[in-house]
């Protein structure tokens, strides 16, 4: 085949006519009196050759990455697919279990018994945090009390840890209140 530089270029899918002229300044190939490239000429030919393999490749390649792709997709939509089912299923499974608790609930008002809810725990849980978290501040809100204590005393400690232990005790006894308070108004409020 006798070709044009832009022949030979669509031809050997080349990116652009500079590609064949950086060929020819590198001596890769050569072309004929005409100006033109024989494909048949003996030192062309191997250069061709090699070219049209490695064309070959690329398009096993794109048709494997096709491929791939494609059973990827699949295989997405199915996983897709599955997730979306379980979603849908935990959806129905909690509220049949919402459904089973409103029931019980219900069973139980009607007894006058008294049960443990998932509001009531974590309204008990929210004070209990709450009380946890002021006895931690303690020491920080009583800071200057105690260094008072310290400066004014020779033997600060027994007094230190006899006014540490009255605060501690003052917020349990507070965070139990409220507790307590918590659950009565919540039983309080069911039996309404």
């Amino acid at each position: 085949m006798i070709l044009t530089k832009e022949e030979f270029e669509k031809h050997y899918a080349f990116n652009s006519q500079s590609a064949i002229c950086r060929l020819i300044r590198e001596k890769k190939i050569r072309l004929n009196k005409e100006g033109l490239i024989d494909t048949n000429d003996e030192f062309n030919a191997s250069y061709c050759q090699k070219r049209e393999e490695k064309i070959k490749r690329l398009q096993t390649k794109s048709k494997k990455k096709e491929g791939n792709e494609t059973k990827q997709s699949k295989n997405q939509k199915s996983a897709d697919q599955l997730a979306l089912e379980i979603d849908i299923l935990n959806a129905r499974l909690e509220e049949k279990n919402q459904n089973v608790e409103l029931k019980r609930l219900k069973i139980a008002k009607e007894r006058k018994e008294v049960i443990e809810t998932d509001v009531l725990n974590r309204c008990i849980q929210e004070i209990f945090g709450d009380m946890i978290k002021r006895l931690t501040e303690i020491p920080n809100i009583y800071a200057g009390d105690i260094i008072k204590t310290v400066q004014a005393e020779e033997q600060p400690k027994e007094l230190i840890v006899e006014f540490l232990t009255q605060k501690i005790s003052q917020t349990l006894k507070l965070g139990l209140q409220s507790a307590k308070e918590a659950a009565k108004k919540y039983y309080e409020g069911e039996n309404e």
